[in-house]
């Protein structure tokens, strides 16, 4: 009887600790910290098509207080490059998100005038910037004030005009460009990109698909039908030594291609164009100053410049390049 009496008290017990345990608060839950960034891009009427481009790329975790500097286009930028809600939102986010990333430096700037800064970003290719009197140019063609707002520990700066294209690196945008697709097909058969441009810095000048077909190549069997050494020497005579933007092309140069032939620089009617190993006829400059990985940017030409073939058969070996003036400055 006893033993009953000791075991039902300490049921009794339990059932009260239990009670006692259920019918204490739990404490509220911590509110969440809104960052000086986040506060901007939210509530900034003048951001909602960047805001908008932030939740689309999933990149909220990008509006965290680090000691960034981060480049912000408005909404007068976005519209006056064709972006509105409706192809933002038909954007696919890996093409937002590599954007955004292209627009945040790893640091403070600090450029200089007469010649390009490369500074490292979340998207791993570098922005270029020069200071200028009217203040920032970037990649030879986006512009900034000269003074950057501080926003919690972050650097912002309004750009006045979008900022040029950027990729990882050059096979992305071979890959990806339809208009270049024999150009890739070259640079694929020949493997310079492997075997010789890892190092150094370097400007592209990649033919698009219709100067192939004006000089002969009429489909990418073509391209690996030719010889090896006749596709090394074209895919060679497009690189040039050196970084050049748009507003760094030296007239009348030369610049000087991987092996060293010269190329000389004009300029008719605002349109760039490239004569290479003496040749009367130029290639167009189309389209251009792409960052293209770590060490290069890659402008679209209308023709293939000349090139000159190897003396011997077999692979040729690398060569130390020969660096042409006015090229980027390279930290």
């Amino acid at each position: 009887m006893e033993k009953r009496v000791w075991t039902t008290i300490g049921g009794l017990l339990g059932l009260f600790f239990i009670a006692m345990i259920a019918c204490k608060k739990t404490p509220p839950p911590k509110p969440v910290q809104i960052t000086p960034l986040q506060t901007l891009v939210n509530s900034d009427t003048t951001l909602t098509l960047f805001h908008q481009m932030i939740l689309v790329a999933n990149d909220a975790g990008l509006l965290q207080d680090t000691t960034v500097t981060i480049l912000i286009p408005t909404n007068a930028v976005l519209e006056a490059a064709g972006y509105t809600n409706v192809t933002i939102d038909s954007t696919s986010s890996f093409l937002l998100d590599q954007m955004i990333r292209y627009q945040y430096i790893l640091g403070a700037l600090s450029p200089d005038s007469g010649t390009f800064t490369a500074y490292p970003t979340y998207l791993g290719a570098p922005l270029y910037v020069e200071k200028i009197a009217s203040g920032l140019l970037m990649n030879g063609g986006a512009t900034a004030p000269n003074v950057g707002t501080a926003v919690g520990n972050a650097t912002v700066y309004y750009l006045s005009s979008l900022l040029p294209q950027a990729v990882d690196s050059l096979p992305i945008i071979l890959q990806e460009d339809t208009s270049l697709t024999m150009f890739a097909a070259a640079f694929s058969y020949s493997n310079v990109y492997d075997s010789l441009l890892l190092n150094g810095s370097y400007t592209i000048f990649a033919p698009v698909n219709s100067a192939f077909y004006a000089a002969g190549f009429d489909s990418v069997t073509a391209i690996d039908s030719t010889s090896i050494d006749s596709v090394i020497a074209l895919v060679q005579g497009q690189v040039v030594n050196g970084v050049y933007f748009t507003n760094t092309f030296p007239i009348p140069g030369p610049v000087f291609d991987y092996v060293g032939n010269p190329i000389t620089i004009g300029n008719a009617n605002g349109g760039w164009q490239f004569y290479g190993n003496g040749s009367p006829v130029p290639a167009n400059w189309l389209s251009g100053n792409v960052v293209s990985g770590a060490n290069m940017v890659l402008h679209k030409i209308d023709a293939i410049l000349p090139y000159t073939l190897p003396a011997h058969p077999g692979r040729p070996q690398a060569q130390k390049p020969k660096l042409g003036s006015g090229g980027a400055t390279l930290n």
